[in-house]
């Protein structure tokens, strides 16, 4: 990671630790709003929740292709959460300043949404650049033409970037391209990846997966080995 000059960092569940529920609360939202446009049952919402999921990357992306849906609208509804459960990390903040080099937010959510958590976290003046979802006409990550975009937009060689990001998924286009990648694999019980139940899970995908150059459920503790 020595010639690393360009940090790239996912923001849910990566910035801040995954059991503080935030993302729990998004969810319930995103299937009130599928509840509420399209007329379902609760149980109903959830499986056409997963069902886009798995098909388009995110359920954004299947409401948007199937429904029609409004993609601001969606976001602005399932962002409507109490952001107090974030602690703010000063210490984190501190460590990713001090990283040799540029620092950038790659996210699959909105601007707002990166604004409120950055506030919590005490981390407005830890990035260099942003780029949310709205900035790739709403293809998610691991969708190769967000990649593109986002390189095109800060202009990142390949040989000096590292990106970070919960959804190890999202790592094997940036690999592909020459960028180290960092699986932050949080605590099991809230671990996004539907293939990871167990610390086995996680041995096992680093074997299989040949995408992840490191893996660490600390992400301070982390960047502070690089120093």
């Amino acid at each position: 990671m020595k010639n690393i000059k360009n940090w790239v960092f996912d923001l849910d569940n990566t910035l801040y630790k995954a059991e503080c529920g935030l993302f729990d609360k998004v969810h319930i939202l995103m299937g009130k709003f599928i509840e509420e446009k399209l007329g379902l049952q609760p149980g109903e919402a959830q499986d056409l929740r997963t069902q886009y999921y798995h098909k388009y990357g995110t359920t954004l992306r299947g409401l948007m292709s199937e429904h029609n849906i409004d993609p601001d609208e969606y976001l602005d509804y399932v962002h409507q959460i109490n952001y107090d459960v974030i602690v703010p990390n000063k210490s984190l903040s501190e460590s990713i300043k001090n990283l040799d080099g540029k620092k950038y937010i790659f996210t699959n959510a909105n601007y707002g949404h990166v604004v409120k958590v950055l506030d919590k976290l005490k981390m407005t003046d830890a990035f260099d650049g942003c780029f949310d979802i709205s900035e790739s006409n709403y293809v998610p990550k691991p969708h190769i033409d967000i990649y593109e975009d986002f390189q095109k937009k800060f202009k990142l060689p390949n040989n000096e970037t590292a990106m970070f990001e919960d959804l190890h998924i999202n790592l094997k286009y940036p690999y592909e391209l020459g960028w180290k990648t960092v699986w932050i694999t949080n605590n099991l019980e809230y671990n996004l990846n539907r293939d990871i139940k167990t610390q086995s899970d996680i041995e096992k995908v680093m074997n299989e997966k040949k995408y992840i150059n490191y893996t660490t459920d600390q992400l301070e503790n982390f960047l502070n080995t690089l120093k």
